[in-house]
């Protein structure tokens, strides 16, 4: 072991190319921002799995905005980051961007442990539209990429008798869970403690994954002790495989033999010091490990096909290649645990360099994974671990963090306002000047005139909870103005009560128009005409806002009217009739008119910035406007085996 004082810790300015996703959406996602991918589980699932997969998910990404508006560019940005450093480890976390750890480099070797990004490229896989590939993320909430994973986190440096302790905290608001990530150095491992706390009288589902990405290159192998797993492949369906022949000759523990993207959920049952790791040829590469409150071990491939290749070259670089090793509360990602009223979930995992003789790398798997858990649990011993994690507990998991070196959002602090409580300890939670603010006063001054304030063009997000609702519904009653009835209506509306939101959002626009209730109306109508109209009327309140513009015109396609989303492409401010999804959609719309070759210039230079894992939308448009010909490959994303790609190898 070695003395935990010294390791140094500073914050910096880190550049980095590529670009940032820009403000959330003022459109509430009454649904998720992306559709389940897999929608079956095999029958072989046990009863408490499948009790824990029928529980949690979530009906949208709200109160979150969705973040769809970014773009491909490659500027010159500057992130904040603080650095973590001993003289064996170097980490860089970006707590700007959910406290990410950016990069992990192995001091002694010189080498980048973590895939770290060459770009900050973004798609649509998170639960909020927008994310990011690298690095280790933190993933709180329901399953899928983190509502916070693209926004500040509170940070502070704290002093321990485990020496400097980087602490992130910020409250997770589609659950209202408190997480505390506390980071610091020992020796060769970056240590973290985890800490999700649930501050409500009632239990709420547990869903939590850290995801590690890792360079792939030709002879990379994931190692895992273990003789099954449950698959996902996104044809929709959850099987239980061997590992790490589940489909004959294949050996998926070296990721590049693999043809479609998959994941695997590794059957560790109750070992001690559960792990994960990621080995080159050379036997060097990165272990995880945790205590025993992280159940589940996981590799999700990309796979050589083209789908994957696309994917892979659309998130970073070109020829950059990356898989994710991953450890969560529960054995799959289709599940979530529960945590009680009132009760915390704790845990201490270490991430460690690896080096295996490259002979034993490349053996048997079985014996392959033999040596990484004997490797591992030298660097360390799950005893020492558990020991880590009790020092963590009693000595530095309760301790005030002091003064912050980076804010997150003011949503933690309205929250303990609407509540009449304090905090978690260890994570205070200070008042911000953004879109909290307002719901803050009102919180905490309980006058409805307060949400009159708010403008309709600088409107914050729909609170929806089940007391956020009461304390709405209360102020309407009082004479609230339009905002309390359209979040009332919001509200509603995510539950399904569509009479309730009709008459809260026509309230809305009887004392003042907006485009966010017009357009809660035109979802709720029936009549296409009258639909139309409703868009028309909110799209003249609120001219810019491209989402608006994209669900009007997917609105008039879906009610077979393409000739109207021609003429409504047309009459688009130029921003918005220029962005890849609008071309997209108006793709689509010619190709039904019949007009082939418009639509094939459309996709002869289309990108498309939001695009969705597993999105088939642009070979669709393809396949119509050519049957039977190959999907050119820059159109093609499709991560599943289709007809026009041939069988899987």
């Amino acid at each position: 072991m070695t003395n935990p004082q010294s390791a140094q810790v500073r914050l910096l300015s880190l550049p980095v190319l590529g670009s940032l996703p820009g403000d959330p959406s003022p459109l509430p996602a009454l649904t998720p921002a992306r559709g389940p991918t897999t929608t079956r589980v095999s029958d072989e699932a046990p009863a408490d799995m499948m009790e824990r997969v029928a529980r949690g998910r979530i009906l949208s990404p709200l109160p979150y905005g969705v973040l769809s508006d970014y773009d491909r560019a490659d500027d010159a940005l500057e992130l904040p980051a603080i650095e973590l450093r001993n003289g064996w480890l170097r980490a860089l976390v970006l707590p700007s961007l959910g406290g990410r750890v950016w990069s992990l480099v192995d001091e002694v070797s010189g080498r980048e442990l973590v895939h770290r990004n060459p770009r900050l490229r973004w798609a649509n896989f998170g639960l909020t539209d927008a994310w990011f590939a690298g690095g280790i993320e933190w993933n709180l909430g329901s399953t899928g990429h983190t509502t916070t994973s693209n926004l500040p986190m509170h940070a502070a440096v704290l002093d321990t008798p485990l020496g400097p302790v980087v602490r992130l905290w910020e409250w997770e608001r589609t659950r209202d869970l408190v997480l505390q990530v506390d980071l610091w150095l020992c020796g060769a491992r970056l240590m973290t403690s985890t800490r999700v706390v649930n501050p409500d009288p009632v239990p709420k589902p547990l869903y939590y994954w850290t995801n590690i990405a890792v360079p792939e290159t030709p002879g990379t192998r994931v190692l895992v002790p273990a003789s099954h797993a449950w698959r996902t492949d996104y044809a929709g369906v959850l099987e239980r495989v061997s590992v790490p022949f589940p489909d004959g000759p294949v050996d998926v523990s070296v990721p590049s033999n693999s043809r479609y993207a998959a994941d695997y959920f590794y059957e560790v049952g109750d070992q001690a010091g559960r792990l994960v790791c990621a080995v080159e040829p050379d036997g060097r590469g990165i272990a995880q490990t945790s205590t025993d409150a992280l159940r589940g071990r996981k590799l999700f491939l990309w796979g050589n096909g083209p789908g994957g290749q696309r994917w892979q070259d659309w998130l970073g670089v070109r020829g950059t290649r990356y898989v994710e090793i991953q450890a969560g509360v529960c054995p799959t990602q289709l599940e979530h645990d529960l945590l009680d009223a009132g009760a915390s979930r704790t845990w201490t995992e270490a991430f460690v360099p690896l080096d295996l003789d490259p002979s034993v790398a490349a053996t048997d798997y079985d014996a392959a994974a033999r040596a990484a858990r004997t490797a591992v649990h030298e660097a360390a011993p799950p005893a020492w671990l558990a020991e880590q994690h009790g020092r963590w507990l009693a000595e530095v998991a309760d301790l005030g963090p002091g003064e912050l070196i980076h804010t997150g959002s003011g949503w933690g602090r309205a929250e303990l306002a609407l509540r009449g409580a304090a905090g978690p300890v260890g994570t205070p939670f200070p008042e911000v000047d953004d879109d909290s603010l307002p719901l803050l006063r009102f919180a905490e001054r309980g006058d409805p005139t307060e949400l009159d304030r708010i403008p309709p063009d600088r409107s914050p997000l729909p609170v929806v909870s089940d007391r956020w609702m009461a304390r709405l519904a209360d102020a309407a009653g009082r004479g609230a103005g339009w905002w309390a009835h359209y979040a009332l209506g919001t509200a509603r509306h995510v539950r399904g009560d569509l009479e309730g939101a009709h008459a809260a959002y026509l309230r809305s626009t009887e004392l003042l128009p907006s485009a966010w209730a017009l357009r809660g109306l035109a979802l709720l109508c029936g009549d296409a005409t009258e639909r139309a109209e409703l868009y028309e009327r909110a799209g003249v309140l609120a001219p810019d806002d491209r989402r608006l513009a994209v669900e009007r015109l997917v609105s008039l396609l879906d009610a077979g009217q393409p000739e109207r989303v021609v003429a409504a492409v047309t009459a688009l401010p130029d921003a918005l009739r220029a962005h890849g999804r609008t071309q997209m959609v108006l793709a689509d719309a010619l190709a039904r008119l019949g007009e082939e070759h418009a639509a094939l210039e459309i996709l002869e230079d289309l990108e498309v910035p939001d695009l969705a894992e597993g999105d088939r939308t642009l070979a669709e448009v393809w396949e119509q406007l050519r049957p039977g010909e190959p999907v050119p490959p820059r159109l093609d994303f499709r991560m599943s085996p289709s007809v026009a790609n041939g069988p899987a190898d």
